[in-house]
């Protein structure tokens, strides 16, 4: 009797007792693997992150367009994140996964963040790269042929717009428009460009 009273007082007491499993909570890493993988799902995102913290919503996209996009922390622009599907109906396979704004927790393959000057997005990519010009649709978009984020591991491909605070100064007119810009070129880098969206996208053929 006295050892099942000893028992008994070990498992209620609140000194002794087993402290509860903590839940792990999703870092804010993205890859081309897992619930961010070629064969993803929507149901997929809530099983990791929660049904109240996915929706499935309209989303703004450039010139005005409209898309469907499955949509992880909407309400909190440092933790949003948007991805687009192959089969919207089924909410399955992802086509494109898009991170905004500097300050968005989200960190992409090879430590790429919202915010990097475009010397760090360079080192990153292994090499030189081209982008777009500036004040126009597709302003400051990465061409990531070539380097190491043409074509990422689980086969997802890096893409991404650069901003320049402030604007183009004038006597920089070589710079706007439908134009491609080496990455080291001198006069653009004392603008310090600074990646302000990136995405991963999967190729239409593989899914």
């Amino acid at each position: 009797m006295k050892c099942f009273l000893l028992t008994l007082l070990f498992l209620t007491s609140p000194a002794l007792a087993q402290p509860k499993a903590q839940i792990p909570q999703p870092r804010y890493e993205i890859a081309c693997r897992g619930q961010f993988g070629p064969k993803a799902t929507h149901a997929d995102l809530v099983k990791v992150y929660g049904a109240r913290n996915v929706t499935f919503e309209e989303v703004d996209r450039a010139e005005g367009e409209k898309a469907k996009a499955s949509v992880l922390f909407s309400k909190d622009p440092s933790r949003r994140l948007e991805i687009e599907w192959f089969d919207e109906k089924k909410r399955a396979r992802p086509s494109v996964i898009t991170v905004f704004k500097e300050g968005n927790l989200w960190t992409g393959p090879l430590g790429i963040k919202n915010g990097m000057t475009i010397q760090e997005i360079e080192q990153r990519a292994g090499k030189p790269f081209k982008i777009n010009g500036f004040a126009f649709d597709v302003a400051g978009a990465i061409h990531p042929g070539g380097t190491k984020l043409e074509k990422l591991p689980g086969g997802c491909t890096f893409g991404g717009h650069f901003d320049i605070e402030g604007g183009l100064p004038q006597e920089l007119k070589r710079f706007v428009g439908e134009v491609e810009i080496d990455s080291n070129d001198p006069d653009l880098l004392k603008l310090k460009p600074k990646l302000w969206i990136y995405t991963l996208s999967y190729p239409a053929s593989e899914n």
